[in-house]
C-alpha cells in the first residue's frame, strides 16, 4: 500500500528522490527507550516519539495520552506568553519522567519475579497505593510509599532496579534501560 501511494504521488517521489539513510539498523534486546529531551525550541515529543516502556505491560496508551496532555498544557501556556522555547515547551518533562520511572519500576519488579500478592498480604494497608500504581496513577508522589515496604521483601542479594537515566548506554546501566541507542557519527 505504501509503495503504491508513493508511485501515484509525484510530489512525494520528488521529496524522497535524493533521500539518504542517516544511520544503519540497530536492534534492541527489549523495546524500552526514552529520548534525552522532551522538547526543544518550537518542538515537543510525545507518546512513542518521546519514549516507550514495555509492550507487554500495556502502559503505552496511558503514557502517550498523559504526555500529550502535559505537553498541550505547556504549549498553550507558551503560546499565551509568546514563548515556544525548549524550557517552556519541556517544563512538563521532569514530572512525566518521574511517572515513567514509577511504571518502569513496576515492570522491572514484575520481570524479576516480585510477588505483588505477597506484598499485599504483608502490607494490606498499601493495597490501594499499589493498585493506584498498577492502574496508572503514576503522577502522584503519595504512591512512592510502596517502594520501601516492597524492598523489605527482597531476598538479601536483590537490590532495587537501577534508575532509568536517558543518557545511560547499555554498557553502563543495568536492567531495562535505554537499550535502543545510536552510536556517535553516521553510518553509510
Amino acid at each position: 500500500m505504501y509503495n503504491e501511494e508513493i508511485e501515484r504521488c509525484p510530489a512525494v517521489q520528488q521529496r524522497i528522490a535524493n533521500a539518504k539513510r542517516a544511520t544503519g539498523y540497530f536492534a534492541t534486546k527489549d523495546y524500552s527507550y526514552r529520548s534525552k529531551e522532551v522538547a526543544g525550541d518550537g518542538w515537543v515529543l510525545i507518546g512513542d516519539a518521546f519514549g516507550f516502556l514495555d509492550p507487554l505491560y500495556s502502559s503505552g496508551v496511558l503514557l502517550a495520552l498523559r504526555s500529550g496532555e502535559m505537553a498541550a498544557d505547556a504549549i498553550v501556556e507558551g503560546l499565551r506568553k509568546d514563548d515556544v522555547s525548549a524550557a517552556q515547551l519541556g517544563k512538563w518533562g521532569p514530572a512525566f519522567n518521574q511517572g515513567i520511572d514509577r511504571m518502569r519500576r513496576l515492570v522491572c519488579e514484575y520481570y524479576d519475579g516480585f510477588s505483588f500478592g505477597r506484598f499485599v498480604r504483608n502490607f494490606p494497608h498499601l493495597k490501594g497505593k499499589l493498585t493506584d500504581l498498577l492502574i496508572g496513577d503514576l503522577f502522584t508522589d503519595s504512591v512512592d510509599e510502596v517502594w520501601g515496604p516492597m524492598e523489605s521483601l527482597y531476598p538479601p542479594e536483590k537490590t532495587a532496579p537501577t534508575p532509568w537515566f536517558s543518557e545511560a548506554a547499555p554498557e553502563v546501566a543495568q536492567n531495562k534501560v535505554n537499550e535502543l541507542y545510536l552510536p556517535e557519527g553516521q553510518l553509510r
